[in-house]
């Protein structure tokens, strides 16, 4: 019998209990791949020179990191912002501004990763045409059959680079 249950630990199929890796890398060809010498602590991504020289920077000088369920951007100096996934990526520079995470708050940064809005709103549209539609009191409704979530309930405005509130451009 003893005979019989390593007989079936050996054939049965192995499992990966392995965690998955601290930092993922983004790049274009092979998607996400584990970085060494990167981690979260307490919500900040730290990397070390030779993670940073392993990085994939676009034409901005930003490279995406996924670490600690979100993804982060960092710049070539060493510079990390924590940005909302769009599109199962990191968000996209809009009008030489992207949305970011201050806490559970979303905030516009350049592209340097300067703050440029404060991050005073639960949810915020990329910038068009110089304005963004934000809300305060929003909530996160029921994802849809693509995964897409809609953002429901609160206090919807519209902010101008400076993060002031402008008039609705729609008129309504």
């Amino acid at each position: 019998m003893r005979r019989a249950g390593v007989l079936l630990a050996l054939l049965a199929p192995a499992v990966n209990l392995a965690a998955p890796p601290a930092c993922q890398r983004l790049t274009e060809e092979d998607g996400l791949q584990p970085l060494a010498g990167c981690h979260l602590e307490q919500g900040r991504l730290s990397l070390d020179a030779a993670a940073r020289a392993r990085l994939d920077y676009d034409n901005l000088g930003l490279a995406a990191v996924y670490a600690g369920d979100s993804f982060h951007y960092v710049s070539r100096q060493g510079r990390t912002q924590s940005v909302i996934t769009w599109d199962n990526g990191p968000d996209y520079v809009e009008e030489g501004l992207l949305r970011g995470r201050v806490g559970e708050r979303i905030a516009y940064f350049d592209a340097a990763l300067a703050q440029a809005v404060p991050g005073t709103y639960d949810f915020g549209w990329p910038f068009s045409d110089g304005i963004a539609q934000v809300c305060n009191g929003c909530r996160r409704g029921t994802p849809d059959g693509d995964g897409h979530t809609p953002m429901e309930g609160g206090e919807w405005f519209h902010i101008d680079r400076q993060g002031r509130r402008v008039a609705d451009p729609t008129g309504r």
